[in-house]
């Protein structure tokens, strides 16, 4: 094993834990998820990361594309699909107003429905409330939510007192990370009872006959219920497979045992490569103007703290 190419960071988890001697050979690990890129943080943190690590996370072609677009889509496909339901006029409380939260409420507010946001993070907040949502403590609006979507990287954001406190015929959805947002283990209990209704949907039945619709067991619903466009996975392999190459290519002690941020150029040459769908043609800048905002007439055209 040379590279480690991940996604939610459990094959590194398993790696590092099971392999340690195989883990300190490899040349780098390239990571896309929230939740993983988090995870790798953490070993950094701590002294126990002992290979450069590639943050595709937060490159702005992964952040936009995969997480805001594919996610503002795919939310939708997923849901009609398993549900047949009509959203004009639902309540629903996404939680989580990151890029995946951002793009399901956009998403869902289109279709005429009454979007709530719940957030931890007091800028994620006002972004909300900026765009127009309502940010609310889930615990206050349990009782009148037709449909939950969790969107955190978090665990038990939806709890079992909650889910006891859902009215009838009430959709409980994961767009998060893996299954760990809901907490469907609290479920499976001998008074409640589980009717499989449809692939991927599931009745969860309470003792007075009163209905939660759960889908795709608490797991990733764009991907149990959903199918991703093939220009985003273009678009998110081409970024993978640039930032394999940089690792593997990259002269001894250009990364050290840390957690790297993919080269903005790369990240613009990614975006370059995906216009051509859309007929766009680029402005060039004359060599005055260049000159002018201290740029490279070929880029990078942003510094590495700037915000899209």
């Amino acid at each position: 094993m040379r590279q480690i190419l991940d996604d939610g960071g459990d094959l590194t988890h398993w790696v590092y834990k099971k392999y340690p001697n195989v883990f300190k050979k490899i040349r780098g690990i390239v990571e896309e998820s929230v939740t993983g890129v988090h995870r790798l943080y953490q070993l950094s943190k701590a002294g126990k990361l002992c290979v450069p690590a590639m943050n595709v996370n937060d490159s702005v072609t992964k952040q936009k594309f995969d997480n805001l677009y594919c996610c503002r889509e795919s939310i939708l496909d997923g849901l009609k699909r398993t549900t047949d339901v009509m959203f004009g006029g639902k309540q629903v409380v996404v939680c989580g107003y990151g890029e995946v939260g951002k793009g399901c409420c956009a998403a869902l507010k289109a279709l005429g429905a009454v979007v709530s946001v719940t957030e931890i993070d007091p800028i994620c907040a006002l972004q909300a409330c900026m765009d127009g949502f309502r940010v609310v403590k889930l615990n206050e609006v349990i009782r009148q939510v037709d449909v939950i979507i969790t969107c955190t990287g978090n665990k038990n954001v939806v709890t079992r007192d909650q889910l006891d406190r859902m009215k009838n015929g009430s959709i409980v959805c994961n767009m998060g990370h893996s299954n760990t947002e809901i907490d469907v283990a609290s479920l499976r209990t001998p008074e409640l009872t589980w009717e499989r209704v449809r692939s991927q949907v599931d009745h969860v039945i309470w003792p007075d006959g009163k209905r939660v619709i759960l889908l795709a067991e608490g797991r990733l619903l764009n991907l149990s219920c959903s199918t991703v466009p093939t220009f985003v996975l273009s678009i998110t392999a081409t970024t993978q497979a640039l930032a394999l190459i940089e690792l593997y290519n990259a002269p001894e002690g250009r990364y050290k045992q840390d957690v790297y941020l993919l080269p903005k150029k790369m990240d613009e040459y990614v975006a370059s490569l995906h216009l051509t769908t859309f007929d766009a043609h680029l402005t060039e800048l004359s060599d005055e103007q260049a000159k002018y905002l201290g740029l490279n007439k070929n880029g990078p055209f942003k510094p590495n703290y700037y915000r899209y």
